[in-house]
């Protein structure tokens, strides 16, 4: 996609393409997509041991699984992904190398209150009668959701128990120009969904 493309149409193409992707996903995994496309990382690594050793973690305990596109857009224009875990370790991705490609990410804020209110405001949309979420998701729960999350300055949120049950999500958050320099200087391929 390009940046003339009109941002609401574009932003809810890509709730729709999530919720086709994971069937599962609730209002909370929604929003998590939407924070994700405008704050990117959401703050920037002040804590590198801990973030080391928290990757370090999640390497020792995930099995990597070949079956799974690496790189997969959660931004209107694709210019921010989530780097998966799982795939990356099966190309024999270094974990040092994307510890460093997430702290580099985590520098760049992309958007602000605004833009999140605007891309909520698509997802609201998107859930009235006659439109294509109208009975996916309940119009009171999206609205209190909403209203909750701006009076907390849109703050970062876990995925659902039912996202986690069904596809135990282990990524990062990186700019994609950052995640396709990662893999190319390792020689994987550059896939993405």
């Amino acid at each position: 996609m390009t940046d003339s493309v009109d941002p609401s149409s574009a932003v809810a193409t890509l709730i729709q393409v999530h919720a086709a992707r994971y069937p599962e996903i609730e209002i909370m995994d929604v929003y998590r997509l939407l924070h994700h496309a405008v704050f990117g990382a959401g703050r920037p690594v002040k804590a590198l041991k801990a973030e080391r050793e928290w990757l370090e973690r999640e390497v020792e305990i995930t099995r990597p699984e070949a079956g799974q596109s690496i790189l997969e857009s959660v931004h209107p224009q694709g210019n921010i992904v989530r780097l998966h875990l799982r795939p990356y370790l099966a190309a024999k991705g270094d974990p040092r190398k994307l510890l460093d490609a997430y702290v580099e990410s985590s520098k760049v804020t992309t958007g602000d209150a605004a833009q999140m209110l605007a891309h909520w405001a698509v997802f609201q949309q998107m859930i009235q009668a006659g439109s294509p979420f109208a009975d996916r998701f309940d119009v009171r729960a999206v609205r209190l959701f909403g209203r909750t999350r701006a009076a907390e300055s849109w703050p970062a949120s876990h995925h659902s128990p039912a996202i986690l049950r069904k596809y135990r999500p282990v990524y990062r958050i990186i700019i994609a120009d950052v995640a396709r320099k990662l893999l190319e200087k390792q020689k994987i391929a550059v896939e993405m969904i």
